[in-house]
Order: C-alpha cells, then sequence, then structure tokens
C-alpha cells in the first residue's frame, strides 16, 4: 500500500487534548498489572456501568426484551448486567491491547478452523473475514493477526486524537482500513489478503436491506454482497469466546458462506441467522448497547429506544473531519450551508445569539420536515449538534 500510516503522523497537540493525554497514559500504567487484576478490574468496572450508564443500560435492556422475549424479566435483567460486565472487560482488553507491554498470548488463546482461511489463500483469491461486534471482537481479530496478518475495516473517529492512538494502536496487529475506502480494500483482498470486517450495525437504509434477526425486521448491511462481487473472495464468519473464566480467548473460523454475493437479500439473512444462532449459546457476548434496531423499516415506525438527551457539540476537528468525508458540500457567500455525510443531510444554520438560533432553527424545520435527494427521503429525526467556532448549529436529516 501506498499511502503513509497515520500512525506515523503527529498527534494534534494543545491544551485541550491534555485530559485525552492524561487519560490515555493512566491507562499505559494501567496495563502494566497482572492479566487476572485487569480481568477482576473490568467486571468491576462492568457493574458500576450497569448501575450508573443509565444511556447505554437502557439500550441494552431494550435489545435483550426485544431478542429474547421467551425469558423471564428477571432473567432478562441478569443478562443485561452480564453484558454490561462482559462490554467492560472488553474495553479492557482492549487498552491492554493498544496500551500494554508485549505480553505472551501465546497460552491466552486458541484457533480453531484456521485451515478454511488457509485453504482460501492457497486459492489465491484471498479472504473477507466476516466478523461481529461480539465484545470480545477486538482481542479476537488481533490474536488472530499473530497467525495470519489482516487488513482490518474500521470507522474513523471525529476526534483526531483518539482517531491517531487506535490507529497506531491497531497497527501493531492489523493494516486499518477507513470504510470509505472499499477500493483499497478490494486491492487487498486481490493481492490475496486477508480482510476482517464486522456486517451487523445499523448504517441506515441506503446502505441495508430489512430482513429478520431474533424475528425482527433489521437493517442489514449489503457492502458484503458488494465486495464478494468485486473481489470474488469467500466470505469466512469468525467468532470468538471467552473460556475459562474469561482468562483465555477461543478463536473459531467457520465454514465459508456458499452462493455469496449474487443476491443482497439472501447474503443478509445468512449473515443474521449465522449471528443469532451464535448468540442463543453466548447471549451475553453481543455488543447489546449498540442502537442495533435504530433504523426502522418505515420512517412512520417508533423507535425503539430513548430519546437522546444530549447532542455532542461539533468541535473543530470534528469538523475538519466531517468536511473531509462529506460527498457533496453546498456553499454560500463562502459559508457552508448544506452537506452530506454518511446517510444524512446536514443543513448549516448560522446565528447571533442564543434566541436567533431557536427561531432560525424552529424556521427551518417548519419548512423542511424532510428533504428530497436523487429520489431519497431525508427526516429531521431529532439530531441537532452546536458549532460554537462557526457560530452555527447542523441540524441532520436522516434516513
Amino acid at each position: 500500500m501506498t499511502e503513509t500510516p497515520r500512525h506515523s503522523q503527529q498527534p494534534p497537540s494543545g491544551i485541550k487534548y491534555w485530559p485525552t493525554r492524561l487519560f490515555f497514559f493512566f491507562l499505559k500504567g494501567l496495563t502494566r498489572l497482572p492479566y487476572s487484576w485487569l480481568l477482576g478490574l473490568g467486571r468491576a468496572i462492568g457493574i458500576l456501568m450497569y448501575h450508573l450508564a443509565n444511556s447505554r443500560t437502557r439500550i441494552a435492556r431494550v435489545n435483550i426484551k426485544k431478542c429474547f422475549p421467551q425469558m423471564n424479566e428477571a432473567a432478562q435483567e441478569a443478562l443485561v448486567r452480564k453484558n454490561l460486565i462482559s462490554t467492560s472487560i472488553g474495553m479492557i482488553e482492549t487498552a491492554i491491547l493498544w496500551f500494554g507491554p508485549k505480553r505472551n498470548w501465546e497460552d491466552r488463546f486458541e484457533i480453531n478452523g484456521l485451515e478454511h482461511l488457509e485453504n482460501a489463500l492457497n486459492e489465491g483469491k484471498g479472504a473477507l473475514l466476516l466478523a461481529f461486534h461480539l465484545t470480545s471482537l477486538e482481542i479476537g481479530g488481533s490474536l488472530l493477526s499473530t497467525k495470519c496478518y489482516l487488513g482490518a475495516l474500521y470507522r474513523r473517529n471525529e476526534n483526531p486524537l483518539i482517531e491517531h492512538v487506535m490507529v497506531k494502536g491497531r497497527s501493531q496487529y492489523v493494516h486499518s482500513i477507513p470504510r470509505e475506502q472499499t477500493r483499497e480494500m478490494v486491492k487487498w483482498l486481490r493481492n490475496n489478503g486477508v480482510v476482517w470486517y464486522a456486517a451487523d450495525q445499523d448504517y441506515g437504509r441506503k446502505q441495508s436491506v430489512f430482513v429478520p434477526f431474533f424475528n425482527i425486521p433489521t437493517a442489514t448491511i449489503t457492502a458484503t454482497t458488494r465486495f464478494t462481487k468485486l473481489s470474488k473472495a469467500p466470505v469466512i464468519p469468525m467468532t470468538q469466546t471467552r473460556i475459562d473464566g474469561g482468562k483465555r480467548i477461543r478463536i473459531d473460523i467457520h465454514s465459508p458462506f456458499e452462493s455469496m454475493g449474487q443476491d443482497e437479500q439472501q447474503d443478509a439473512i445468512k449473515i443474521n441467522q449465522f449471528l443469532e444462532k451464535y448468540l442463543e449459546t453466548h447471549p451475553e457476548d453481543y455488543l447489546w448497547v449498540h442502537r442495533r434496531f435504530k433504523t426502522r423499516p418505515s420512517e412512520s415506525d417508533l423507535s425503539f429506544y430513548p430519546t437522546k438527551k444530549k447532542n455532542r457539540p461539533v468541535t473543530p476537528e470534528r469538523l475538519k473531519n466531517i468536511l473531509n468525508v462529506a460527498t457533496d458540500i453546498k456553499t454560500e457567500n463562502d459559508r457552508v450551508t448544506e452537506l452530506k455525510v454518511d446517510d444524512s443531510i446536514v443543513k448549516f444554520i448560522y446565528h447571533s445569539n442564543f434566541i436567533d438560533r431557536k427561531a432560525k432553527i424552529n424556521r427551518l424545520l417548519k419548512t423542511f420536515d424532510k428533504i428530497s435527494d436523487n429520489g431519497q427521503e431525508y427526516y429531521y429525526q431529532g439530531r441537532i449538534r452546536r458549532c460554537d467556532s462557526l457560530k452555527a448549529t447542523l441540524v441532520y436529516y436522516e434516513k
């Protein structure tokens, strides 16, 4: 690859980054503790999250209630608690990988089914290693990379310091490929490489089809079909499970999916059925704190989740990142008035004070309750972000 690795660039500097830097410095020291201590710390933090992280706990509670209606209320709540603990352990594992000293991982994991990857590489077509957002995702893929070097598709972080640290941490194990750089990913596959990526998050209607997941119509991305058509690489699912009380990781490379790349709907069904079958046995392992069912089949359908109380302000760095990844930008008098990013159209409202801000936003929403673009409908769903550096507010219209 000819692109300069982002982790080789200088991280952003400035006083405003000091708290984040201090937190990362703390993690670097913390991860020198014995592994068993860190696992215990992860469990303790998970219990605190269960009691204190109300927003994420509510999301996990909604997801588990929807997906496991056969459980009684007590069993569902016990599963929520176990899931928050598993999620927290996953966070500690990530910190160990990114910030901790080099460890001997050979005694910490086992791999089953590695021959499926070897067979694919022997055929010279590369392999699309299909992962899922299990709470042990990061450590599973990183440990597998000690046996087979991976290209890893990921979503950029808007905070440049976190982006820098994330890519630098992962670069010890994988080659990071931003998800919008499809050509680089396909090139990696065509060069008989392995790309590790997950296909189980909600990226909106444009990139998805609705197929069942635990009997719930769920927006499931169609990128797997597209990547398979472009690269001709086999799709090989993988899972990872904590064993021996969390002290070790079992990585399972499963048989390649058959007949992939021909039908988006059927491919999405196959992926969801595979994940569902795994979670029937290991329900606490999934990232239930994620809004998996955020996009509903109809815009008029009520959301499963509580309305977000806060929208993060847009810092100058986040604004720069948004502008960099925008696919279309409109300006007037040298000021951005509208842009497209991900699955959203964003209106920029400039104002002089709080009263002016409220009036202009209300006027916009009365005028545009939805926006049409190339036959697609975008709706205002409550997402507004303040950008103090521009004296503007960003109003999001989403599919």
